[in-house]
């Protein structure tokens, strides 16, 4: 079983200060088991990222979306244009999860939002 916890808001808006785009990939199993980054979480942490950048003066374009499983290329395939489109991609899957999106799209720069266990 894998047990995560999202990093920090501040934490992780150091992570993605270079980017002006940002795609937030969320992951709809384990870590969705464990209130982590399942599709809610990575709609709440897009919002928040947005919002916090915003007041910081330097607002980023965040968007998210949430597959069944990152650590299986074939849900993360179809992310292909969005991910092409992003400066960035954060990762809200276990470790596993942010290396198969490095690995299937290497020219990406792929981020951990979570800290995994387990």
């Amino acid at each position: 079983m894998i047990i995560a916890e999202q990093k920090p808001l501040e934490e992780i808006k150091g992570l993605i200060a270079g980017a002006e785009k940002v795609l937030v990939v969320g992951c709809g199993t384990c870590v969705t088991v464990c209130f982590a980054g399942g599709e809610k979480e990575a709609g709440i942490l897009a919002s928040s990222l947005r919002m916090a950048t915003k007041l910081d003066g330097n607002g980023k374009g965040v968007t998210h979306v949430t597959v069944q499983r990152q650590c299986e290329w074939e849900y993360i395939d179809p992310l292909s244009d969005q991910v092409s489109q992003a400066d960035m991609v954060l990762s809200l899957g276990c470790g596993v999860g942010a290396q198969a999106l490095a690995e299937r799209f290497p020219k990406a720069v792929v981020v951990p939002g979570l800290n995994t266990s387990f």
